[in-house]
């Protein structure tokens, strides 16, 4: 059987990708929400609440809304395919998705902020940023590619930057991603200069957290990490974690006790090779099990999950008469 050398190309691709392949393949056996449904928590139909608003987008995707004001975090809709990805396909956004996506948020956003540079993190970001008229802030490395892929323009950041945005006072500190199979996946600078164009060209560049202070609270949220790198050493409202991969699960206790969170909400946990028609999946590589008996022994907050686009309003502190958090079946 004879092979073109652009097949051969292909095939050898494909086999580098292999591990990434078997490694997410399991996703697909993933369960939904169902069996935490007492975790869920989710605003009332109708019901008008002051205070900040947390929206789940998918992924880290996340809105927070606060008078009027809205500021999003690693929007993304298109959900690219798996084998799209291991077998180096090129990916572009999905107009469709991206278009039902930005139905459930607000017209306006005063920044976009960027965790990373992977395409489940910024691919859509040019697009979102083109229809929301939002500021994009990310590292370097993040900003160039997004200008690459069609971004007006970008704010680069470091760790120890702050920017103060209408209510919102945002901080950023250094963060750390996951390893899959003992390496960071697509960390190295593609050779070209020109658009992204495959999943390995949007690198993860310098991976950042986020201290999101409004309203008198604090929200920090990250991606994932490795147990090198763990959050301040300072109290927060919501700790938004990812918990994608076993190195953010091994330092997850180490974080808890670092921020004292009074809600944790695990992230980066649902199969984003699917369509978010699709309903929220878990994939057997979260080991949301593991998530959640941890949080239980720390006993360090309140652990939560949010459904895609079903806004919860983080409640204020005792002190302020606030209500307790209502469940999905408010």
């Amino acid at each position: 059987m004879l092979f073109h050398i652009r097949d051969i190309r292909v095939i050898r691709r494909g086999m580098r990708c292999f591990p990434l392949l078997l490694g997410f393949a399991v996703q697909a056996l993933g369960a939904g929400l169902g069996s935490y449904s007492h975790l869920v928590v989710a605003n009332s139909p109708g019901a008008v609440r002051g205070g900040v608003r947390v929206t789940y987008l998918g992924t880290n995707g996340y809105q927070f809304e606060f008078k009027g004001h809205a500021l999003l975090v690693d929007p993304y809709f298109s959900r690219v395919d798996l084998s799209s990805v291991a077998l180096g396909s090129r990916i572009q956004p999905n107009a469709s998705r991206i278009n039902d996506g930005l139905r459930n948020l607000a017209t306006k956003a005063d920044a976009i902020l960027v965790t990373h540079g992977h395409f489940d993190h910024l691919l859509d970001v040019p697009i979102v940023m083109s229809n929301t008229h939002a500021r994009l802030i990310a590292s370097a490395s993040s900003v160039d590619l997004a200008k690459r892929a069609g971004a007006s323009s970008g704010d680069a950041v470091r760790p120890g930057d702050v920017r103060r945005i209408g209510p919102w006072k945002i901080r950023v500190l250094s963060a750390a991603h996951d390893r899959l199979f003992g390496k960071v996946p697509f960390d190295r600078p593609p050779p070209q200069v020109g658009p992204p164009q495959r999943a390995a060209d949007w690198i993860c560049g310098e991976p950042l957290a986020f201290l999101i202070e409004v309203n008198g609270q604090r929200i920090y949220v990250d991606s994932g990490g490795t147990p090198a790198q763990l959050p301040p050493n300072e109290r927060v409202d919501l700790a938004i974690l990812g918990v994608a991969l076993p190195d953010s699960r091994e330092r997850q206790v180490a974080a808890l006790s670092h921020l004292q969170p009074r809600y944790i909400l695990p992230s980066h946990q649902d199969n984003f090779f699917l369509p978010l028609s699709e309903g929220f999946q878990f994939g057997p590589l979260t080991d949301f099990q593991r998530v959640h008996r941890d949080c239980a022994r720390e006993n360090r907050g309140r652990l939560i999950l949010l459904d895609y686009f079903r806004p919860w309003t983080l409640p204020t502190t005792a002190s302020s008469k606030s209500q307790p958090p209502n469940s999905k079946r408010d």
